[in-house]
């Protein structure tokens, strides 16, 4: 049994056996495009975006764009359990992926940092290096500062 959503609202509960997949015609019709037949009606159907780890697709169907987010009974039970994939994606804290000094604090106690933010330069092996937030979050404790060594895997930043 599949959960299927499309642009947030919950359009369908389907068994990948229910048949509606052998009304399609489908032929590729470029990098990304395809025409679709269904049940005699046609679609200019372009793939604009493919997340396999969230199980998310962005289509624009007939100039129309649509957000799809398949489920599948594994997904609505850890949901449920509260261990979705949303739940395991908080970011908690940062760890130094390698020994080094840290050369530079970019961030305040305090700060909203987007995915991709620069937070820390390390140095190690005499390169710097940019440590980058690998999510949002909101930063609740700095736990190094400029100067310091640090260890891999010392925690240097506590987000909440």
């Amino acid at each position: 049994m599949y959960k299927v959503a499309i642009n947030d609202k919950i359009s369908a509960n389907r068994s990948p056996d229910d048949g509606e997949l052998n009304l399609l015609d489908v032929q590729k019709d470029g990098d990304g495009a395809y025409h679709i037949i269904y049940r005699n009606k046609t679609y200019s159907v372009c793939l604009l975006e493919f997340n396999s780890t969230e199980k998310r697709i962005t289509l624009l169907i007939n100039g129309n764009k649509y957000k799809v987010v398949l489920e599948d009974q594994y997904d609505v039970l850890l949901k449920s359990m509260g261990m979705g994939a949303n739940a395991s994606k908080k970011l908690k804290l940062l760890k130094a992926p390698m020994p080094g000094l840290v050369l530079d604090v970019l961030i305040n106690v305090g700060d909203e940092v987007k995915k991709g933010a620069p937070l820390i330069v390390l140095e190690a092996m005499k390169m710097e290096n940019v440590i980058k937030s690998p999510g949002e979050a909101k930063v609740s404790s700095i736990e190094v500062s400029k100067g310091a060594a640090v260890e891999k895997n010392q925690v240097l930043i506590h987000f909440y």
